[in-house]
């Protein structure tokens, strides 16, 4: 009965977490300080035919002026790859103040259907869990944080999963599609890639290659060649001055915020590469078997933000995804790492929360607040790995 009233408190303030994160959203001023402004200049370039220089710093800053009253230090460059403008560029034909009000609605159904999706992978949990694990999502920071700037996380974090079912049932054209659809960040989906290839599901690989060729040439043809070579130009300069484009290497949950306080800073983007090469490489050994898949398909994603060269704050929501298949795994066969995941819970509701009071009380704690989910992560990467290397259950 305690155990029940207890979850049950739980479920409550995590509800009225996550509606004090709701109501700021539905502010009037939503284009103020937005990533949506750096989408819809994007979407506008493509809309009055300068695709072709879509990835033209200047110009970029000249469609988003009139839409923001960000400074030069703050600017926000649209780095997503070129087909992402393409597909959403629709949405600049209407006026910016009612496009951000409907990107909105469109995040909210997106994260409504990732919501169904996680209900139905805890089919065999029990009731309170299965809302629990709702409740958890609704009340993390940075679920709200990516709807109140426009970000696209939740339409990657939808097609991510239903890539992993896709990929586990053997529906591999499917998965194909699923797979090509979340290169709308590819950043996020770089290490699941690799899946088929470990796994030499070369029907998978085919259709994705005819996918993402047809893609490549559509593009090219409607805006240039060049383009594809001023997105990974752009990805570079970004990648090294960082903090001139909001993209602060200090405050990203990964291994790229610890070189940055470790090492000197000319070592640490060769060193990031290095690591992202090593990590490839552990995807092909992690994926000898398939044996867990739900676990090693969280060790995956997990690792792909580990040592992911850009990470944003935001971003760091597809966690919930291995959280949630590493707790499947351990309520049944590692029921000793329960508590963990009870920690984790509480850590994601309520220390954002925490971090804001501090904020509002004293002058410290900005840094905490982008860089809260980095410990969570490692956790979940530790017990991951160890419920992989457990071979007796």
């Amino acid at each position: 009965m305690t155990v029940t009233r207890s979850v049950r408190l739980l479920i409550v303030a995590q509800l009225l977490t996550a509606v004090t994160y709701a109501i700021p959203i539905l502010s009037s001023d939503r284009l103020k300080g937005s990533d949506f402004v750096c989408f819809y200049a994007a979407w506008s370039i493509v809309r009055d035919g300068h695709g072709a220089n879509l990835y033209n710093l200047d110009l970029q800053r000249v469609y988003q002026a009139p839409l923001s009253d960000f400074s030069q230090f703050h600017f926000l460059p649209f780095i997503n790859p070129p087909h992402a403008a393409l597909l959403f560029m629709p949405f600049a034909y209407i006026p910016p103040n009612w496009a951000v009000f409907i990107n909105l609605a469109f995040n909210c159904l997106i994260a409504g259907w990732v919501l169904y999706r996680l209900w139905q992978l805890a089919a065999n949990w029990t009731k309170a869990e299965r809302i629990l694990l709702l409740t958890t999502f609704l009340a993390t920071e940075v679920f709200w944080y990516g709807l109140g700037v426009g970000a696209i996380t939740a339409l990657v974090f939808a097609f991510l999963i239903e890539y992993c079912l896709a990929l586990q049932a053997g529906r591999d054209i499917r998965a194909a599609i699923w797979l090509i659809a979340a290169t709308l960040k590819p950043q996020l989906i770089l290490f699941p890639a690799l899946i088929p290839l470990a796994q030499q599901r070369w029907r998978v690989v085919g259709v994705a290659v005819t996918l993402g060729l047809i893609i490549f040439v559509a593009v090219s043809v409607g805006l240039g060649f060049h383009v594809w070579l001023d997105y990974v130009r752009l990805l570079r300069e970004v990648s090294v001055h960082g903090d001139v484009y909001g993209a602060s290497p200090w405050l990203m949950n990964n291994v790229r915020m610890l070189l940055y306080w470790t090492f000197p800073s000319a070592y640490v983007v060769p060193v990031v590469y290095f690591l992202l090469i090593g990590g490839a490489a552990a995807i092909f050994w992690l994926w000898r078997s398939a044996h867990r898949f739900p676990v090693r398909f969280g060790l995956t994603v997990l690792l792909g933000l580990f040592v992911a060269p850009y990470l944003h704050h935001q971003d760091t929501l597809i966690a919930m995804l291995p959280a949630a298949f590493a707790y499947d795994f351990a309520r049944d066969k590692r029921p000793g790492f329960l508590p963990v995941f009870q920690i984790l819970v509480l850590a994601a509701s309520f220390l954002p929360v925490s971090i804001i009071l501090i904020r509002i009380f004293t002058t410290s704690g900005d840094s905490l607040a982008w860089i809260w989910p980095m410990p969570l992560i490692v956790i979940l990467l530790i017990v991951c790995i160890l419920e992989l290397r457990d071979q007796r259950t």
